[in-house]
């Protein structure tokens, strides 16, 4: 892979597939990047995002890994069964009683590694069959099959298309999609087909691997009760008219556990972000941030197109 085009680089592995201006790019990025720096030879990677082509791709820094090196780690680590993830908390969530889940709770947070899960899933303290983490834009009733399918189906050759080429969406939504891409918003107005039972989903639509790179970045999200609601990391809003989601895009490399501080800055959750705010932003390595609002379509919760907000 030529970093030529990189003179900043560190050791620098550029991701040409991954668009920081969509959310299931931006989504697949921050999962890549967390399977990589579990990995203990690999844990003081860092990540940082460049300009290509008019949007902003991530790259790898300090991490040794070429191409074929990180395809090969993706491979080993991600896991295809859904009960060998700790996302599959979400189907015990989904069938215990209210009085269940708080010993749930007690019983996950001793692991560490699954309490960062659970903590993005649902709170002790709201109704966890009713309310979601703001970041699930597929249906509840579908979502656990979805991630299910996604993590069964997901090939090598998936994760190369999606990391290191331009998307070419060949890949069915049909059962395999987690609605993290806007262009997944296809109400009757939007195409020939009707949307329910549409036959195009089955051939087509879909960038299989970047959804699978993108369930691993939901722990990253974690969830606050407010009220009757769960409130998520880079979230605004609870309805479908004011919900939105902004996020951020840093041109310094930065470690794993820096992510966190970077998604959570109060400046990005300002309707309108002031010229101050952008400025501080700057100041701390943001060179742009993104919105999309979470809007529904019929029973079906999408995001809308990407707007640059600063």
């Amino acid at each position: 892979m030529n970093t030529q085009n990189f003179p900043n680089a560190r050791q620098s592995l550029p991701l040409p597939g991954l668009d920081g201006a969509n959310p299931l790019g931006f989504l697949g990025a921050l999962g890549l990047f967390r399977i990589v720096c579990r990995v203990r030879e690999y844990e003081d990677a860092k990540m940082r995002w460049v300009g290509r082509h008019g949007t902003w791709i991530p790259c790898l820094d300090d991490s040794n890994l070429d191409s074929q090196l990180l395809l090969d780690l993706l491979d080993s680590q991600l896991v295809r069964n859904i009960q060998g993830h700790p996302i599959k908390i979400l189907e015990a969530l989904g069938s215990t009683d209210s009085g269940s889940h708080a010993a749930l709770f007690r019983e996950v947070s001793q692991d560490a590694a699954e309490a960062s899960w659970l903590a993005a899933l649902a709170s002790s303290v709201t109704d966890a069959t009713s309310v979601n983490n703001q970041l699930q834009t597929a249906r509840r009733d579908y979502f656990f099959g979805n991630l299910s399918s996604v993590m069964a189906r997901t090939t090598p050759a998936h994760i190369e298309r999606t990391v290191f080429h331009p998307w070419d969406y060949s890949d069915p939504l049909d059962n395999q999609s987690l609605h993290f891409d806007p262009s997944e918003d296809r109400r009757h107005a939007l195409q020939w087909n009707k949307p329910a039972g549409d036959p195009n989903r089955k051939v087509s639509g879909g960038m299989l691997g970047a959804n699978r790179l993108a369930i691993e970045a939901i722990a990253w999200f974690t969830s606050l009760p407010d009220g009757e609601n769960l409130h998520t990391l880079g979230f605004t809003g609870f309805n479908s008219r004011n919900t939105r989601w902004t996020w951020p895009i840093w041109a310094f490399p930065l470690a794993f556990n820096t992510v966190t501080s970077v998604l959570a800055l109060r400046e990005l959750q300002e309707e309108n972000i002031s010229t101050g705010s952008v400025q501080a932003m700057q100041y701390r390595g943001i060179a742009a941030a993104f919105r999309v609002a979470r809007i529904l379509v019929g029973k079906t919760p999408n995001f809308t197109p990407t707007q640059r907000v600063a």
